[in-house]
């Protein structure tokens, strides 16, 4: 097995190597799915950050009597987005062991 961050630091040399061995490996797809990875992880952090800073909001909204269902709304939708996210990550990681 090969690991990952040679893969992607040095992914012209590993191709390199092995299409010695006979082996070719599809450096176009393999860029693809890590910058989809990587596209991937970075909205979900984006989202957990504004998950998290929407949940403070509605903590203080609340403590000063406020409505807090607009917030609320928000909060859930983003929510729905990072689980789809999430659930998109293995599927991805999974493609690029394959």
């Amino acid at each position: 097995m090969l690991d990952i961050q040679t893969l992607r630091n040095d992914l012209a040399g590993v191709a390199a190597r092995l299409k010695t061995r006979g082996f070719e490996l599809d450096t176009a797809k393999f860029e693809q799915l890590e910058a989809e990875r990587k596209s991937i992880q970075t909205r979900t952090q984006e989202l957990q950050a504004k998950r998290n800073a929407s949940s403070k909001l509605i903590g203080q909204a609340k403590a000063k009597g406020e409505d807090t269902t607009a917030i609320m709304a928000e909060v859930g939708a983003l929510g729905d987005e990072l689980k789809q996210l999430e659930a998109k990550l293995p599927q991805v990681l999974a493609d690029m062991d394959a």
